[in-house]
């Protein structure tokens, strides 16, 4: 399979990134007359980004790919995963969940950051749980895995050798990206991030790696949700 260098491939991912990321702050001013600087603390704000950037972002990375004339499918490991690997995957992550909460609160913290509960606030406030929800779960799953333990990894990791080097430096890019937490929930989504680049490693599906973010996200929304008392 042909596929992008390192430097290329950081390059395009960087381009996907800021272009999606520029589009989606554009569509948030335009449809909410939202200030970007509030958007990571504004519900609606945050699904209209979410909801206009990824695309863009997914179809600039799409393009990259194509560029090498490979199958896209083929590209960004989009292919169904074992069953027995879409079961491991989702006890493994089901524990990594249940240990992060516990370490979570042995060290005094509140299992829901205050941005997320303010995010979900604002949205109810203005009408867009919904839409809010279908971003956190759905949308945002498959935009950051695509780029992440899509098509970072394929370029990242071309050898054996390259597994460990490349899914630390994925996951340390991925959760530096995380600004709205400190440096506790960076620590946390870092190790997620392994998680899901040995899944990615071992299973060979990118499919599965959606599948089991669209789950950790599922959980953080049901989690917010309880605490905020709407259950």
């Amino acid at each position: 399979m042909k596929i992008w260098g390192i430097a290329a491939t950081l390059g395009f991912a960087v381009l996907a990134f800021v272009f999606g990321l520029a589009v989606g702050n554009d569509a948030m001013t335009a449809a909410l007359g939202a200030d970007p600087s509030r958007g990571a603390y504004d519900g609606a704000a945050v699904a209209v980004s979410l909801l206009v950037g990824n695309p863009v972002q997914i179809v600039t990375l799409g393009l990259a790919a194509r560029m090498t004339g490979e199958d896209l499918l083929e590209y960004f490991a989009l292919n169904l995963p074992r069953r027995r690997d879409v079961i491991v995957a989702v006890a493994g992550l089901a524990a990594v969940i249940i240990a992060a909460d516990l370490l979570t609160l042995a060290f005094g913290r509140e299992l829901v950051p205050a941005f997320q509960l303010q995010i979900h606030r604002s949205a109810q406030a203005e009408g867009a749980l919904i839409s809010l929800w279908f971003a956190l779960i759905v949308v945002a799953p498959v935009g950051e895995e695509l780029l992440f333990r899509g098509f970072l990894f394929r370029g990242f990791v071309r050898e054996p050798r390259d597994a460990l080097p490349g899914i630390l430096a994925i996951s340390l890019i991925w959760s530096l990206l995380h600004i709205q937490y400190d440096w506790f929930g960076a620590s946390l989504v870092f190790g997620l991030g392994v998680l899901l680049g040995y899944v990615r490693l071992y299973s060979g599906s990118t499919t599965l790696v959606i599948l089991l973010h669209a789950l950790l996200n599922l959980e953080s929304v049901l989690e917010t949700v309880v605490v905020l008392g709407w259950v």
